[in-house]
């Protein structure tokens, strides 16, 4: 049995704290491998960070250096990826009318434009048709597929969708329309009839790529089809490079939570490098709409450019953010990111009101009990567009998973949900099932994120359907509210060797989380409410030592009130650079705290 860290077994958000352990290690273990990882040269806080992640000795410089060359599988492993090469290729040879369906999110964007950078590069007729959310729902449907077809498209390519579309790639096959599907979306049965259907998550995939984000099965399979054009004459422009367009594949990896393991860890690493240039003119557009001072990192991609690509397919014109993303016009990328920032407001206001709402009622119990295996709301009228991000914040508020619901229009009958879940429970897998057994009306995802169409009128009995489903799971995995740590550091420690310490580990996301340390017996003094119910404060120790720290959405909370008093508490945080003040300071984010006694 594993201690508690600091001996809090309940925090101020109600959180037992932890030392950070790899899966299947002990505390015993931990110094050992520590030792072994040192002896490679690497120093104590990286080799203390690797290990919590899971590192060994000998897999510790392979992640301290993640490499295409060395994570990049042949491409033929994926199930159908020779179909789907020939298929594409034999379209671009014929010159036949190429039309690319793509989802409206981050990795259906950058899927879409990693794939018509390389159909403008061959001379390829090639077109991206992007779903609105409110009027054509999600991915392609019978009534889609007949109006590409009768709009010349003799090629359909889906990606970050599709491989649950059976009633569309039916009708698809009945009219005539030939299909290549390029998604990532859990799969349950045989895949729907097309002429390919790429997806690591289907059954009889056996590439282990099941982690990969769309836009990571869509770099695969343009090293496949590079190839395979080279090999038959039919060679990209010469400006073509699909190294320089790593920037999307790792923007659609982070944006869709993947984790940053393996392959998507070599994508993620290399493709912040050419992020960093913003050598793309939509994300450098972005970057001057955004006043972005440092692109090139997890967070940039994530918080910057993520929610304005998806602002367009949230409240405004979906088709924006793969134009932005594929324009090669600065004017018209300018153009795209500025309505891109406008929406991005807009979509923040929504969010904002909706949110106040939603955590009101999970409070008054309205979305099941707090340590239940499924918070779910929801209300018509809470827009489509805003209720992911909706269920993303009240995931980190109450660390459960949680699907919230809503409509376009008040007087809806039929739903649309999003949902967020949290490590060791498969939320997608869960829907898919409920959408094969009939308990909605359609639905699926990955192990993080869900979505499903369902009625209002089934709100209750969804709920409990899924929470049965997520129970075993829920149960396994313990408490959710378990906060891993990974040292206590004195406020002296937090300097900028730390930071370059941390960096060196990174990057940080999805199943390679950030460093979390703590601090003990710390006073807080001039504290004060910032912003949208944050406070701003700075911490001391006993011996006049002080850091600048901040807790977002912590005003009127437990954690909020005792940073507005003057005890000393015990306070777990994530360190990073003091943009305001520039230079070498360091300041951070409080997570959680608890009264030092």
């Amino acid at each position: 049995m594993v201690g508690s860290f600091l001996g809090i077994e309940s925090s101020l958000t109600g959180r037992r704290w932890l030392q950070r352990l790899p899966d299947g290690q002990s505390e015993a273990t931990i110094g050992v491998l520590e030792e072994g990882v040192r002896r490679l040269g690497i120093g104590a806080m990286q080799a203390k960070l690797l290990v919590a992640r899971g590192a060994v000795p000998e897999t510790a410089q392979r992640i301290l250096s993640p490499k295409l060359k060395n994570e990049l599988p042949e491409p033929f492993t994926l199930q159908d990826m020779e179909k789907a090469v020939a298929a594409i290729l034999a379209a671009v040879k014929d010159q036949k009318a190429i039309t690319i369906l793509a989802d409206y999110d981050v990795d259906g964007g950058t899927s879409g434009a990693l794939l018509l950078s390389w159909f403008k590069s061959v001379g390829a007729r090639a077109n991206v048709f992007v779903p609105d959310r409110i009027l054509d729902g999600y991915g392609p449907s019978p009534k889609i597929v007949n109006k590409i077809k009768a709009n010349g498209t003799d090629l359909l390519i889906t990606v970050d969708c599709g491989a649950a579309a059976y009633a569309a790639l039916e009708e698809a096959a009945r009219i005539g329309l030939d299909v290549v599907v390029f998604d990532h979306h859990l799969m349950h049965g045989a895949p729907p009839p097309a002429l390919a259907v790429v997806n690591p998550n289907r059954q009889d995939d056996v590439s282990g790529l099941g982690t990969l984000t769309a836009a990571g099965v869509v770099f695969v399979a343009l090293v496949a089809l590079n190839r395979a054009a080279r090999q038959q004459g039919l060679s990209a422009g010469p400006d073509y490079d699909l190294l320089s367009r790593l920037d999307l594949a790792a923007l659609g990896t982070i944006c869709d939570v993947a984790p940053l393991t393996g392959l998507n860890r070599a994508l993620v690493a290399q493709g912040l490098k050419v992020q960093e240039k913003l050598a793309n003119p939509g994300l450098a557009a972005l970057a001057v709409t955004s006043k972005l001072k440092e692109p090139g990192s997890v967070y940039a991609s994530g918080w910057v450019f993520g929610p304005r690509l998806n602002a367009g397919g949230r409240v405004g014109d979906s088709s924006l953010a793969v134009r932005l993303l594929s324009t090669d016009d600065p004017h018209e990328a300018s153009q795209i990111a500025e309505e891109l920032e406008v929406l991005n407001a807009e979509r923040r206001a929504i969010e904002a009101n909706v949110l106040e709402e939603a955590i009101a009622r999970v409070e008054r119990g309205e979305a099941g009990p707090l340590d239940g295996p499924l918070l779910m709301l929801g209300a018509p009228g809470w827009h489509p567009g805003i209720i992911g991000i909706v269920a993303g914040r009240l995931k980190d508020r109450f660390h459960r998973p949680v699907i919230v619901i809503g409509s376009a229009d008040p007087d809806d009958s039929e739903a649309k949900g999003s949902g967020r879940s949290v490590p060791g429970i498969n939320l997608g897998a869960a829907v898919s099932g409920a959408a094969s057994d009939g308990v909605i009306l359609a639905g699926g995802g990955h192990a993080m994120a869900a979505g499903l169409t369902m009625n209002f009128s089934a709100l209750k009995a969804v709920h409990q359907d899924l929470a049965r489903r997520l129970r075993t799971e829920s149960d396994a995995t313990g408490t959710s509210r378990d906060l891993a740590i990974d040292a206590l550091v004195g406020l002296g420690a937090a300097t900028p060797d730390l930071l370059q310490a941390m960096a060196e580990v990174g990057p940080y996301g999805a199943g390679w989380p950030d460093p979390v340390f703590a601090f003990a017996d710390v006073r807080p003094y001039a504290a004060a409410p910032v912003g949208t119910g944050h406070v701003r404060l700075m911490l001391e120790d006993q011996s006049g030592q002080r850091i600048k720290a901040i807790a977002f959405r912590a005003l009127n909370t437990p954690l909020g009130d005792a940073l507005m008093g003057r005890r000393p508490l015990h306070v777990v945080v994530r360190l990073k650079k003091d943009d305001w003040r520039g230079g070498n300071a360091v300041d951070c984010e409080i997570i959680d705290a608890s009264p030092a006694s």
